[in-house]
């Protein structure tokens, strides 16, 4: 990833389409008092998203707390037209009211994204961003399911990286990967004997992640997606619950992403990243956990998890200046990158994607 403006514009597209699916809200009735819905139908979801709109756009360089607030508003006026839509069976929508309402929405969207780089933004907001609107938050079970799993993964800070060099990690990491798809993984012992094991040899890489070079790892790289596959077909046979594999596969999600920024922005700090090829990947890397931690992977977070992704919001933009100097590259706007970002997460959680 080159830290150029252009570059960054192409970042930012790739995220989008893979963030972004194209999603058709159905919205419906409801009339333009205080934002609440008409149970007798009279009004329509245009009218108040009409107004809010006009609001929308006379705003103008908001906090992020103020930003946050009008998301918040925004939300609601949603939730409450999605509800009303669900009890409404006489299916008054006309066709045209209906596809204003949807361009009325795409207006939002964009003003929303406006906004969102209107002002200069942080890492650490992006972050705060995505853990204020976590749909999960109020999830009482949930989270005490993943309290009864979350020791399992606490023990494995207990255990030490598999030991060797470049090619000894390398080739442990593939062997691993190998008998797990020879042997399957059928049960709980074997979910987290798997992950124990992935982790320490995980971990070896990283501690040689700056010396790989232009080592080919696409047989690493597919074959760990087989065993996490592997993990959810156990799911499917009933060997393990859904579940179990959700959160398991959710908290290592978090401890990887973790890691791999942590030892990027120590790597970069250190001068282990010495040209263009390797500053484009450690980027990309660095930039993982604003793009890949979606609202469950956030509500998942133990606080220790939480504070060091804030010390690593924290490192992100000198890190960013390092690795820029590695590359060829003008006109490079950095501080305007988190607000670019953000904004598509907001693009994507009005999507219903986040």
């Amino acid at each position: 990833m080159i830290l150029r403006y252009s570059y960054f514009k192409n970042i930012l597209r790739l995220t989008k389409m893979l963030a972004i699916p194209s999603v058709t809200f159905a919205l419906l009735s409801c009339n333009g008092e205080s934002g609440k819905l008409n149970d007798s139908g009279n009004g329509d979801a245009a009218d108040i998203y009409r107004v809010f709109l006009s609001e929308i756009r006379s705003e103008h360089d908001l906090t992020f707390e103020e930003l946050a607030a009008l998301l918040e508003q925004w939300e609601a006026i949603t939730d409450s037209a999605l509800t009303f839509s669900h009890q409404d069976t006489t299916h008054r929508v006309h066709t045209e009211t209906f596809r204003e309402t949807i361009m009325l929405r795409d207006s939002i969207c964009s003003e929303f994204s406006r906004l969102a780089v209107s002002k200069e933004r942080s890492y650490n907001e992006i972050l705060d961003l995505k853990e204020r609107f976590t749909p999960y938050g109020e999830d009482e079970e949930l989270h005490l399911s993943v309290e009864k799993i979350r020791p399992f993964f606490d023990s494995l800070d207990n255990q030490k990286p598999y030991r060797g060099d470049k090619g000894q990690v390398l080739s442990a990491y593939r062997t691993l990967l190998t008998r797990t798809l020879e042997k399957g993984i059928h049960s709980r012992k074997d979910l987290t004997e798997f992950i124990r094991k992935e982790d320490a040899v995980f971990r070896a890489f990283l501690n040689i992640l700056h010396d790989l070079g232009e080592t080919a790892m696409t047989d690493i790289s597919n074959d760990t997606g087989k065993c996490c596959s592997e993990i959810f077909y156990a799911a499917e046979r009933e060997e393990i619950s859904y579940k179990e594999a959700m959160i398991y596969m959710t908290l290592r999600t978090n401890r990887r992403v973790i890691q791999n920024a942590r030892s990027c922005l120590d790597d970069t700090r250190r001068g282990y990243v010495n040209n263009a090829s390797q500053a484009h990947v450690y980027v990309w890397m660095i930039l993982h956990p604003y793009i890949s931690l979606n609202g469950l992977c956030m509500d998942m977070l133990s606080e220790k998890e939480r504070k060091e992704l804030d010390r690593i919001a924290m490192d992100t933009p000198e890190a960013f200046e390092v690795l820029y100097r590695l590359l060829p590259s003008q006109n490079a706007r950095l501080d305007e990158l988190p607000g670019m970002l953000m904004g598509i997460i907001i693009e994507s959680m009005l999507n219903g994607q986040q």
